[in-house]
């Protein structure tokens, strides 16, 4: 009787301990252009930095003020893929879409709706021939053609000895005239990160 009443208050113990020893969870809000880098792997930062050093990067070139030249209009640009082409699991779709938001308010270039996105502004336009007034039904048949293409990829490279790794991001983006198939620019922004992490964890 004494073993179990023994038994019983030193499981009561240690059920208490392992309570007591439950860290408890704390979240602080940050401002979302604060730099933060806990694992050295891809995050949102470097999404800002790749993006807006890219779009600077295409401003530069002479692919817009050649095309308002021979037009007298803005380019227009349509979003195609970004390949994750990385050891890592990186939704490419967030440099895209940060990378299109940063060259459409330049003001210098008109975008249409990418693909994802297209199909569904196509269904809109056709519900809208059978069940919207005449007055205010969208018209078939006009959409604004793209003159350029923007597609991109994502590449690591990792250099590791012991503790200490070198981790490098490749985010390449191109422009391709729709209508010849020629390139008119085509960019790489390079994100290199040192990490160095501890044999000992305590």
């Amino acid at each position: 009787m004494k073993n179990v009443l023994k038994m019983g208050i030193l499981f009561l113990l240690l059920a208490s301990l392992m309570i007591s020893c439950q860290s408890a969870v704390s979240v602080n809000r940050l401002s979302s252009d604060v730099d933060i880098d806990l694992s050295g792997s891809w995050n949102d930062t470097d999404i800002r930095l790749v993006a807006e050093a890219l779009v600077n990067d295409s401003l530069r070139s002479s692919w817009i003020s050649e095309f308002r030249m021979h037009n007298g209009k803005n380019p227009v640009v349509i979003v195609g893929s970004f390949l994750n082409r990385s050891s890592e699991h990186i939704d490419t779709s967030i440099i895209a879409k940060r990378y299109e938001m940063e060259l459409i308010n330049t003001g210098k270039v008109d975008m249409v709706a990418d693909v994802e996105f297209r199909a569904t502004v196509r269904d809109e336009r056709e519900e809208q021939q059978y069940f919207a007034s005449e007055s205010t039904a969208k018209a078939l048949g006009k959409e604004i053609g793209a003159d350029y293409l923007l597609q991109g990829s994502v590449r690591t490279n990792l250099d590791q000895s012991g503790g200490t790794s070198v981790r490098t991001y490749y985010v390449s983006a191109e422009l391709i005239d729709i209508e010849t198939n020629k390139k008119v620019w085509v960019g790489e922004e390079t994100i290199k990160k040192l990490i160095k992490q501890s044999k000992y964890k305590f």
